[in-house]
């Protein structure tokens, strides 16, 4: 029987990452996704603006996922607005399967896109729900308070975004880290392990953050150990990013399109 996973997300206008990026990725895994839109980005001659949807029709589409669908996952990815925050927590509580959390607290065009009451109010109603959290380096900065250079303070980080509730937490590293590798850190308050890729000389690696936590709550719908799908999504994206889409300005979206076979 085919797996349902649903997004709740943002959408990005370039479609590399966002709710499009998630998407793609469920049915790069024989999955089917379902979404429901909190706001949409757009990126014009470089300045990045956010649009909120109504809460009340986000909470409408909550509505329709919960009476016509049995889910096997749920992903998050940006909320931006508040009252939308408490409307997914009250969904995410009546819901009984992994939920993996995407802390969109900054992206590549800025460093930063919402206050510490933001921040807050994300560790103390979303966090203590997730499977597992999985942001990039700057969100780790962000949500841990500390400032990450190396690996020692990557699980620093690690243990204090643990101490906020969810059941685990992959911090990606991704090249901001100097060396030669691309190192993530994943944390389930026994085990830390880290994972590591040769870095790969590609501008093609927007929707990176979006798509690896899409590919693990796939590989969660398909009923993989935790951690082996947290291992199999990132040799997917790993994968994608050879593979990436290069837009006009020289950057690049990463590029699903992959069957399993070629992970």
């Amino acid at each position: 029987m085919t797996k349902n996973i649903l997004t709740i997300a943002g959408s990005d206008t370039l479609a590399g990452g966002g709710l499009q990026a998630d998407l793609k990725t469920f049915e790069d895994f024989d999955t089917f996704g379902l979404t429901v839109i909190t706001c949409i980005t757009v990126l014009l001659k470089n300045e990045f603006n956010i649009y909120d949807v109504e809460p009340d029709l986000v909470a409408k589409q909550l509505n329709t996922i919960q009476n016509n669908v049995v889910l096997d996952t749920i992903k998050i990815g940006l909320i931006h607005n508040l009252e939308t925050m408490t409307l997914i927590k009250k969904f995410l509580q009546e819901s009984q399967v992994p939920i993996v959390l995407d802390p969109v607290l900054a992206f590549k065009e800025t460093d930063e896109i919402h206050n510490n009451q933001y921040r807050e109010k994300l560790i103390n109603e979303l966090f203590p729900l997730a499977t597992i959290v999985t942001p990039n380096l700057k969100e780790a900065e962000l949500l841990s308070q500390q400032s990450i250079s190396n690996l020692a303070e990557m699980q620093q980080a690690a243990q204090k975004i643990y101490s906020f509730g969810p059941q685990s937490v992959i911090i990606k590293g991704g090249e901001r880290l100097a060396g030669e590798l691309a190192c993530d850190l994943f944390f389930d308050g026994t085990q830390c392990q880290v994972l590591q890729k040769t870095k790969i000389n590609k501008k093609t690696v927007n929707g990176a953050g979006c798509t690896f936590a899409s590919a693990i709550a796939a590989n969660l719908a398909l009923d993989q150990s935790l951690l082996d799908a947290v291992l199999n999504s990132k040799d997917f994206v790993y994968q994608a990013i050879k593979r990436g889409v290069t837009l006009k300005n020289g950057a690049g979206n990463v590029w699903r399109g992959l069957s399993l076979e070629d992970i």
